[in-house]
């Protein structure tokens, strides 16, 4: 499995050009507009990904007995518990549900753009209006992504970097433990854990098992817990410089 295929290019580039022109479009349409107004659209899409999970929780019901795999423990099932928090609810925890969605969806975007092919395959999209999963899954990411330009766009967001490190860092742990119990308990791949499909980390964690058994596996997980929470935080940066950059070019061009 490589990291892109043509499909992938030909659907994401155009999506994500149109998703930021939309939302900037929006940004603007809603500037003056209450907060209370400007979480509408975010209130729409994550209203539109619990209707999706809860059809595709349906179609994974059958005869013959349950898809495991449906089950929502992957690392892209955390957007069905996160972004409720973030679009509805308006407590004194606020701060930290909106740094973790954040993080959470800066990492989608990011690898969106550098690994499409580990979040759904070619076939998905090839497949996209003749199977209830493909259909499900691409819509799904892609809506995930949708919010985040949204976000990003009506400034729906507030940066605390040691604040912000810190729960990400703790809620990604605990997320990464419970999916490795859950992917050896029942034998399904959350979160790559099981097994990887990326070819090439694939081989090697094959090439240590055989090398030195199941402490090659266990390599393999503290790593990737390792590197979930460090990507997290690259995209968070990422998504900070890129918003201080656009800020002083905006500042700069208004000021001439």
């Amino acid at each position: 499995m490589g990291l892109w295929t043509k499909e992938h290019f030909y659907l994401i580039i155009p999506s994500f050009i149109i998703f930021i022109i939309f939302s900037i479009f929006l940004g603007k349409a809603l500037k003056n507009k209450s907060e209370k107004e400007k979480y509408i659209p975010l209130q729409i899409i994550t209203i539109i990904l619990l209707a999706l999970e809860f059809m595709k929780q349906g179609y994974n019901i059958k005869d013959d007995g349950y898809d495991l795999y449906a089950l929502p423990f992957h690392y892209c099932s955390l957007f069905l518990y996160l972004l409720p928090f973030h679009s509805f609810y308006k407590g004194k925890y606020k701060k930290t549900t909106d740094a973790l969605a954040l993080s959470c969806l800066a990492s989608l975007f990011i690898f969106m753009l550098a690994i499409p092919n580990v979040v759904f395959s070619a076939g998905n999209i090839l497949e996209y209006f003749d199977n209830f999963s493909s259909f499900h899954t691409v819509t799904f990411h892609l809506l995930v992504c949708l919010y985040f330009t949204l976000t990003l766009s009506l400034k729906l967001y507030n940066f605390d970097v040691k604040h912000d490190l810190k729960v990400t860092a703790i809620f990604l742990a605990i997320y990464v433990i419970i999916a490795t119990i859950l992917s050896f308990s029942l034998k399904v791949n959350f979160h790559n854990l099981y097994k990887c499909n990326l070819a090439i980390v694939e081989e090697i964690r094959l090439a240590m098992m055989s090398a030195i058994g199941i402490l090659g596996h266990i390599i393999y997980v503290v790593v990737l817990f390792i590197l979930t929470i460090l990507f997290a935080f690259l995209a968070y940066f990422v998504t900070k410089g890129v918003l201080s950059l656009i800020d002083k070019i905006t500042k700069r061009e208004t000021n001439k």
